[in-house]
């Protein structure tokens, strides 16, 4: 949820939201809202962290939806086949690849990874995953979801930026 609580990155703007109209004087409502483009569960696009690269407009909608693994960091193995992977932290620690992983996983044909953790790694991990053509998902809310198939909607607004917030939804696999 976007509110005034809504966990940022070091430096980054927190979300605000001003009452511009109200029910009450003006017969309707109406918020103005501001905040930074990775402002909670987010995704970045190549353009966060690569010169000219892609932004949220030149990523097809379809690499946010589909078939994907909810998995913890010891289970990164065991993954042939698997498109889309959300990397669940394990209590006490945080789910970041390093750029070994990353290219690991890339290799193997993932073409998004989530993490439940403020940031997937550090610069050069983004670099390897964005210059690859893999999407990324930050801040997701993976309390309470086991490890296992579902399938993912995690749409990005539609604005030519370097991240959007988005509102990612699991549906357990049949």
């Amino acid at each position: 949820m976007l509110s005034e609580e809504t966990t940022v990155y070091e430096g980054d703007p927190h979300f605000i939201k001003e009452e511009v109209f109200t029910l009450d004087k003006d017969g309707f409502a109406l918020s103005l809202i501001r905040m930074g483009s990775h402002a909670g569960t987010h995704t970045d696009a190549p353009s966060h962290f690569i010169q000219g690269g892609k932004t949220l407009l030149d990523i097809p909608l379809c690499d946010y939806i589909g078939e994907c693994r909810v998995v913890g960091m010891d289970e990164l193995k065991d993954l042939a086949g698997v498109g889309k992977v959300l990397l669940k932290s394990a209590p006490g620690s945080e789910a970041r690849l390093t750029v070994r992983l990353a290219k690991t996983l890339i290799k193997k044909g993932v073409r998004l990874v989530g993490t439940d953790s403020l940031s997937i790694g550090d610069d050069a991990v983004h670099k390897e995953l964005l210059e690859n053509d893999c999407v990324i998902i930050e801040l997701l809310k993976l309390d309470g979801v086991p490890a296992g198939k579902y399938t993912l909607y995690a749409l990005p607004l539609k604005i030519d930026a370097d991240g959007s917030p988005i509102r990612a939804c699991l549906i357990p696999a049949p």
